[in-house]
């Protein structure tokens, strides 16, 4: 989804503990409509938060890219 046609709806990036490891989540925000209206968890979990982060930050740039 182009920002251009909808720049109120942003995706971000966040690390959430999980059993003793992390795991990232990717939200996407549509500020106009206050509400989130997407949210994925990834299956695979890290040692770190950063880890985590890196992975979601990886994942949603390829995401991205597909579009």
């Amino acid at each position: 989804m182009a920002t251009e046609s909808r720049p109120q709806l942003k995706a971000f990036v966040q690390t959430a503990p999980q059993a003793g490891r992390y795991v990232w989540i990717i939200s996407l925000v549509d500020f106009s409509a206050q509400q989130i209206r997407r949210s994925i968890v990834s299956d695979e979990t890290f040692t770190t938060s950063d880890a985590a982060r890196v992975a979601g930050d990886a994942e949603l740039k390829a995401m991205a890219e597909d579009h």
